[in-house]
């Protein structure tokens, strides 16, 4: 129904959830996006959880091996050190808030420092 209606749909997985619970919504393609989150979900500046890393890696592998069309988007304890982590991972989108918004600088400057 959200496909028909021409929404893309995703789904969110948190840090305790095993990736492998998603798959078969993936193997229907009923999923246009995966959001990995890095933290537990409920507050800002949390530190990056490194079990992202393994299930993007994971769902990365899944994805590429059967062309499914599904983009990865990692959400929670991004920074400069965290971004490019991700990114080598198989992470498509990066959602930065505490970093971009309590940068020292200025959000431009925040932006520049993710740009990979």
């Amino acid at each position: 129904a959200v496909n028909e209606a021409g929404m893309a749909c995703g789904i969110s997985i948190n840090p305790k959830t095993a990736e492998e619970e998603i798959y078969p919504l993936l193997a229907q393609g009923l999923v246009d996006l995966v959001d990995v989150l890095a933290v537990e979900p409920g507050f800002g500046g949390q530190q990056f959880q490194e079990v992202a890393l393994t299930k993007l890696e994971k769902l990365r592998s899944w994805i590429d091996t059967r062309g499914a069309a599904v983009k990865l988007l990692v959400d929670g304890g991004i920074s400069e050190s965290t971004a490019p982590r991700v990114r080598a991972a198989g992470a498509d989108i990066l959602v930065a808030g505490s970093f971009l918004f309590g940068h020292k600088q200025s959000l431009k400057a925040g932006v520049k420092e993710l740009k990979i």
